[in-house]
């Protein structure tokens, strides 16, 4: 596998997936903020509050959860069994947000714990990798590019799978939170569950584009050391 083909095919994949998934990042803009939206769910209770009612929903009360102020990415860390919910203020799409967590929380917990091992072996992997090229220790970059590539595939499938699935499950999880809670109308449900669609139309193909980059561009980085070494 010559590094020349590994970097053109990359750089040919990353050009293919933005004009297939066609990211609109001025509309994903646009729909972050809607004032109307953010009173309708000024109503419901905090973000922990949320969080634990979400749980009690899905049966799942053996959790953590954590709200840090300083970070405005929420996850699940299958690691430790934690839900870390961002600062949330004023964003009207926090009920789906926490939903989207919530439901990571319950997913099958062999597949959490094999991203979270893998993903780490990844990177490991990579840096050691590139540090021995870079220093002339291994030449033999076509079994490494191929082993990137092969972990890369599976990096993608398991992550890919866990995301997704979280993302178009969170929205029935919160249109029934929204329903039990009984705090807005049937027509403010309405528009805030049409955001929310909205939302996951951009949102899932982001995500998916998002997984399969971040892999690609270290495959890519390692080739061009291998390409210049």
């Amino acid at each position: 596998m010559e590094p020349m083909f590994v970097i053109a095919t990359v750089l040919v994949t990353i050009v293919l997936l933005r004009f297939i998934f066609k990211i609109d990042f001025k509309k994903a803009e646009q729909l972050s903020e809607n004032k109307e939206l953010e009173k309708i769910t000024d109503r419901f209770p905090e973000n922990i509050e949320i969080t634990k009612e979400m749980l009690e929903m899905l049966d799942n009360k053996k959790v953590k959860i954590e709200e840090a102020h300083d970070t405005k990415t929420s996850l699940y860390i299958a690691i430790t069994d934690k839900i870390l919910i961002a600062d949330l203020k004023n964003n009207y799409g926090r009920i789906q947000t926490i939903a989207h967590e919530c439901l990571h929380s319950i997913q099958d917990r062999r597949l959490l714990m094999f991203n979270f091992i893998f993903s780490n072996i990844f990177i490991i992997f990579w840096l050691v990798m590139s540090i021995l090229t870079f220093t002339k220790v291994i030449t033999d970059t076509s079994t490494i590019m191929f082993t990137l590539l092969l972990f890369t595939l599976i990096r993608i499938v398991v992550r890919g799978y866990l995301e997704t699935d979280a993302m178009t499950k969170s929205r029935y999880l919160a249109e029934k939170y929204i329903n039990k809670k009984n705090i807005t109308s049937k027509e403010e449900t309405e528009k805030l569950l049409k955001q929310y669609d909205e939302i996951n139309k951009l949102g899932v193909p982001f995500i998916i584009v998002r997984l399969l980059l971040t892999p690609l561009l270290e495959l890519l980085i390692y080739a061009v050391i291998a390409l210049v070494i």
